[in-house]
């Protein structure tokens, strides 16, 4: 008896959790395509590394950059890399490394979305307004609402 309550809980269990992480492969809002690139002439503000979170491979530095026409971007160095065997991840900056659904929920404005990468290596992000009180990017499968690195911004 007591195994067939086992059975009885645990596949439920472990089907949601599948689909909650295979969930990521599926696109919540149109990726955004990252430059290559930062655009040319640009200053660094901040710098940060990436810490993997949740057990998820993601690593490398990143920094955030004014380019000459005053917009700001991310833009994720060469060595930047993530696991992204579930597909694409938002960027976010936001006021800390926690959850960006548990920072949302205490202040919508602790979180910024930026956009969406879909591959490790040398890319930028267009910032829509300024990275100005945000410590950390966060690495975030949208669909799974689950961070898979953060970068504490310095």
């Amino acid at each position: 008896m007591e195994k067939r309550l086992t059975t009885r809980f645990l596949l439920p269990v472990l089907a949601a959790l599948t689909l909650a992480l295979g969930a990521c492969n599926k696109s919540v809002d149109a990726p955004t395509p990252a430059a290559p690139v930062a655009p040319a002439g640009t200053t660094t503000l901040r710098m940060g590394t990436v810490v993997a979170q949740g057990g998820v491979m993601s690593g490398g530095t990143l920094d955030i950059v004014k380019a000459p026409d005053g917009t700001e971007h991310i833009r994720f160095n060469t060595g930047f890399h993530s696991d992204f065997h579930t597909g694409s991840l938002g960027i976010y900056l936001a006021k800390s490394d926690d959850l960006i659904r548990n920072q949302r929920a205490a202040n919508p404005a602790n979180v910024l979305r930026v956009g969406t990468i879909t591959q490790s290596g040398a890319q930028s992000l267009l910032i829509t307004g300024t990275a100005t009180g945000f410590s950390h990017v966060i690495l975030h499968c949208d669909a799974a609402q689950y961070n898979f690195g953060a970068a504490a911004l310095k």
